[in-house]
């Protein structure tokens, strides 16, 4: 990559940076990520970042386990979603009408 080309990237895409995990590191930051081990115990353990990624993968989730279902006001409510969607909008009209009503008299 020469120059121009260099120039062109920079100032099209950005600076360069270093990612993981979808995440930007920092250049302070010069620990690894992944499996800790400590090695006077044996301990091993995840990092923070690959922690935060594995609870929210199913990737690791034991074969023939069902996933924890949502809650029933949860449920209740992605069921209806377009229906509360529409009371939403409709008294939030209802309201622009009564206040411009009221105000013009």
């Amino acid at each position: 990559m020469d120059q121009t080309d260099a120039f062109f990237t920079q100032t099209v895409v950005g600076a360069p940076f270093t990612a993981l995990l979808g995440r930007r590191r920092i250049p302070g930051q010069a620990d690894a990520q992944g499996l800790d081990v400590h090695l006077a115990t044996g301990e091993s353990r995840l990092t923070r970042l690959w922690q935060d990624w594995v609870v929210l993968s199913h990737a690791c989730d034991p074969v023939g386990v069902p996933r924890l279902r949502p809650g029933k006001t949860r449920r209740v409510l992605e069921r209806h979603a377009l229906w509360v969607a529409i009371v939403g909008l409709g008294s939030l009209a209802a309201s622009l009408i009564f206040w411009g009503v009221a105000l013009w008299r």
